[in-house]
């Protein structure tokens, strides 16, 4: 009889081909859930240091009249005030003498024109950043004065700080570091987000800061973080809370730079808040630290600047005009960012698209947030 053969059957092409999809499916999911757990553990951070900046403007309340931390504040032409008042300046020693400050904001280039190079110019952080003792806390060493510098001294002491900026990330310290004033993740772009052609900008981040800039419409150098200049150029660097400038304490005078002008600073309380649980004061931004117009600016003016912040416009919307969006969506693949509302609580918001359909209006529902006109005054529409 015959010795049957018996063939051993071969996986064919189709059979391979469905385990190798389903094994890459299953490596996409993997990638997926670990990257998804990465973004969760970074959104989760970023509200940390959220809640822990709400109590602490708690705190500076309860010490400084129920004043809620200005958003932006320049005192160079103005005396006194306390170092829980004054700490705008990057470096400083005597604060009621603007002589012996580091007479620059931007630690790379010396100044030219102490008010435009904003050499007190401070936002929230660099107040709560002295309020809470925050360099003593975060074991943070003086930092030495720039090379190519003169004036101002050569040491400061370690409670000196205003709020670290990029330069503390670029000298080798983002190992270690984490500010508790900026977000967990990451800017997502530089500011702004497209030239006026609609072309994607074109970064140098070596040269950024380093050399002359353009003006802003404030008549300060574009290039560093709000307040400090007109632009961030932070990419990749731990991105910036930003406070809504309805709470901007400069005077008119600290705006114009005109003496004719009023020196009376503006400050806000909590009680004067209509609807704090409605009420931004803090937004994911990649321009810096403050975001929308003054109230002390032409009612027209405060309302474009600021609705121009808040409104998220790529350039294809209209045939390749520049965006004007400040806000920095950059968690959930670019489609989420975070909001601390006055009373303290934090909310996750997806992306909108216009000015209204964060606040909303007569004609559109919105989702109620409250970023203009906060206080219990009426004023004429």
């Amino acid at each position: 009889m015959p010795r049957r053969v018996q063939f051993r059957r071969a996986f064919s092409l189709v059979e391979m081909l469905v385990v190798l999809s389903i094994l890459g499916l299953l490596l996409g999911i993997a990638v997926t859930s670990l990257s998804g757990v990465d973004e969760t553990e970074r959104t989760m951070e970023s509200r940390n240091h959220l809640r822990q900046i709400a109590q602490w403007l708690d705190g500076y309340a309860g010490s400084h009249k129920d004043q809620v931390i200005p958003s932006r504040f320049d005192f160079y032409d103005e005396q006194g005030g306390g170092p829980g008042v004054v700490a705008g300046a990057m470096y400083f020693r005597d604060l009621g003498d603007t002589d012996a400050w580091l007479q620059t904001n931007n630690p790379y280039i010396p100044p030219t024109d102490p008010r435009a190079d904003g050499v007190s110019q401070g936002s929230w952080a660099d107040i709560m950043w002295w309020d809470a003792g925050l360099t003593s806390k975060m074991n943070i060493e003086p930092h030495p004065q720039p090379g190519g510098l003169s004036g101002g001294g050569s040491t400061w002491g370690s409670d000196q700080w205003a709020a670290p900026q990029r330069w503390m990330y670029e000298e080798g310290n983002d190992d270690d570091f984490s500010n508790p004033l900026r977000s967990a993740a990451t800017n997502v772009h530089n500011y702004p987000m497209f030239q006026a052609n609609g072309q994607g900008t074109l970064d140098s981040l070596a040269a950024r800061g380093k050399s002359a800039e353009p003006l802003d419409f404030e008549s300060r150098p574009i290039g560093m973080p709000t307040p400090r200049g007109g632009s961030a150029w932070e990419r990749d660097l731990p991105g910036f809370f930003a406070a809504n400038n309805f709470f901007d304490a400069r005077s008119m005078r600290d705006i114009t730079g005109e003496d004719s002008d009023s020196s009376v600073d503006r400050m806000i309380t909590h009680s004067q808040i209509r609807a704090p649980d409605r009420s931004l004061y803090l937004v994911d931004s990649f321009r810096g630290e403050s975001i929308g117009g003054s109230p002390q600016l032409d009612r027209q003016d405060y309302s474009d600047l600021t609705e121009a912040a808040f409104h998220v416009s790529m350039p294809a919307d209209d045939g390749g005009a520049p965006a004007t969006q400040e806000i920095d969506f950059r968690y959930s693949g670019q489609q989420r960012c975070l909001i601390m509302y006055l009373d303290g609580h934090v909310s996750t918001e997806a992306r909108w698209r216009t000015f209204e359909d964060l606040t909303g209006s007569d004609d559109i529902v919105g989702r109620g947030v409250r970023v203009m006109d906060l206080d219990l005054r009426r004023r004429a529409p």
